[in-house]
């Protein structure tokens, strides 16, 4: 039997049909062990896609963050003609589409797209300019292909970091930091870098990206990484269920051997965007990557990034900004974290006496609340800011206090801490400085799972409020535009191939990962011109 995943909603979802493309009325359905994006499609009928391998999850999620029905907000899921996204909190730039490795997995290289995009620097400068004037300026990302192809990439860094006031991050596979004098100039910039490495396996590297000399080089990269760093790296795992599941539990060992120069672990599920002959693997979700964590890691358990967003009087009264993923979906990325004891990590539910879902809950319903008390409570009338926080900081305590086993956390004289800890953070003194100094808490790694999705995955209920956009400057207007993540891969082929067509290349970018061009199977020619159209 076919039930809704939701009650019904006022608001019309929608999706893009695989078979044509356009974009048709879109519902989730659950059955048979998981969720289904189903579109009705006028011309082609119905579609459908596997979004969840876990519906209980799935529903769990949205009912913890209070979502409401099938779509509590949507759009017109045009995503080309739209300028009307929330401004950004991340913008990835795409500077290049070549790549040295052209991994049959990935759709963001030459062999691909079928042409070869390489802009002068007059267009990034051009994007830079826009995003210096937001307030507040957005992170960047710089993307591929692979960024370090291209020769100016220093370059491009300096002219965002010193004319537009830009911190930027790059999006690597590490080859080329290899060369440990080239990874000595790149982190000289201070950028950080977000290192693609999906565990310590050489045939991981043979299986899903057919490069079997890449893990040795990637080793050395790292180690290049930290001799040289100024700041910590996060590492990109793109997540295969049965192709590098038994591999997370060594490289969480990893990450902690390496928690000088580590800091996060970012968790990419494969999606299946290849053909079978290319790779024998098969399509993992979000809840598929939280499974592997948890039977690699017993007790690791995941909540929605959204919650950040729904702590707004926690956000006021720290003055924390916006966060990165404020504005995302329930069904979005979610996130995790394991604490170092400076042996090894562990995950969080070691140090919680309640199951993190209800400690979530509690703290949403604190924020709500005190939202209403803290403008006129008598403390915040006679301190200020400092008095706001000193409320917050002692509710928040208390919550702490019903949820964490204080033997593992703080260990012996745990009054006298939590004590400074409160003061601390009323002063403004930052969690990390005071957990390191008054807890057991030796370190925190943390592990995101940030989903990129293909077609048939993406919906308007997901992206209307999606705070992690491309940027690209309209190839026949020239306004610098913003398109959500996950509807970009769909629509990139034609705005970078119109883009390429109006700059040409600027060659002073090398010639690094200048293959494929010429030699495409029939299978990427075809799904380069699908894209393309």
């Amino acid at each position: 039997m076919t039930t809704p995943s939701a009650a019904a909603s006022t608001k019309q979802n929608r999706g893009i049909c695989t078979s044509c493309n356009k974009v048709v009325p879109a519902r989730h359905e659950t059955r048979d062990g998981a969720v289904y994006l189903v579109k009705e499609c006028p011309a082609c009928g119905r579609t459908e896609t596997v979004v969840s391998s876990d519906p209980a999850r799935y529903q769990q999620k949205r009912e913890l963050m209070g979502y409401r029905g099938e779509a509590e907000n949507t759009c017109s899921l045009d995503c080309p003609n739209c300028n009307a996204h929330k401004p950004p909190t991340l913008v990835f730039i795409d500077v290049t589409n070549r790549c040295n490795m052209n991994c049959p997995i990935c759709l963001a290289n030459i062999p691909a797209m079928g042409f070869r995009f390489d802009p002068p620097m007059a267009y990034f400068e051009h994007i830079f300019q826009r995003l210096s004037q937001m307030s507040p300026r957005p992170k960047i990302q710089l993307f591929g292909g692979e960024p370090t192809c291209r020769e100016d990439l220093i370059e491009m860094i300096e002219l965002a970091r010193d004319r537009y006031g830009l911190e930027a991050r790059v999006v690597t596979n590490g080859l080329r930091l290899a060369n440990e004098e080239y990874c000595k100039r790149l982190l000289a910039t201070g950028c950080q870098l977000m290192f693609s490495f999906d565990g310590r396996n050489p045939a991981i590297y043979e299986r899903t990206r057919k490069h079997p000399t890449a893990y040795a080089k990637k080793l050395q990269g790292l180690e290049n990484v930290r001799k040289h760093r100024k700041s910590k790296v996060t590492l990109m795992v793109c997540v295969g269920d049965g192709v590098n599941d038994h591999d997370m539990a060594d490289l969480v060992e990893y990450c902690h051997d390496g928690r000088d120069f580590i800091a996060a672990m970012d968790l990419i599920p494969l999606t299946a965007t290849w053909g079978p002959e290319q790779v024998d693997a098969r399509n993992t979700t979000i809840e598929d990557v939280e499974r592997i964590m948890a039977e690699q890691l017993p007790g690791m358990v995941f909540f929605p990034a959204a919650a950040m967003f729904r702590l707004k009087t926690l956000q006021q009264t720290f003055d924390l900004g916006r966060l990165t993923f404020s504005g995302a979906h329930p069904n979005c990325e979610s996130v995790s974290a394991m604490i170092s004891d400076g042996r090894r990590y562990h995950p969080i539910g070691k140090y919680l006496k309640r199951p993190l879902d209800a400690v979530i809950s509690d703290l949403l319903d604190l924020d709500r609340r005190l939202g209403e008390r803290l403008p006129r409570s008598l403390m915040g009338r006679l301190f200020g800011a400092r008095g706001r926080r000193l409320v917050y900081g002692w509710a928040l305590w208390k919550l702490i206090r019903r949820s964490m086993d204080t033997r593992e956390v703080i260990g012996p004289k745990a009054g006298a801490k939590i004590a400074r800890i409160v003061w601390g953070l009323a002063c403004g003194t930052k969690m990390k400085v005071l957990l390191r100094a008054n807890t057991q808490v030796h370190g925190l790694l943390r592990v995101i799972v940030l989903p990129f999705e293909e077609a048939g995955c993406v919906e308007a209920a997901r992206l209307v409020d999606c705070p992690a956009q491309f940027a690209y400057e309209h190839p026949e207007t020239q306004e610098v535009r913003f398109m959500p993540v996950c509807a970009w891969p769909f629509h990139k082929n034609g705005i970078l191939r119109t883009t390429a067509e109006h700059y040409g290349v600027d060659h002073r970018t090398g010639d690094h990962g200048l293959t494929g061009l010429d030699k495409r199977s029939d299978a990427a020619t075809a799904a380069a011109t699908a894209a393309a159209d």
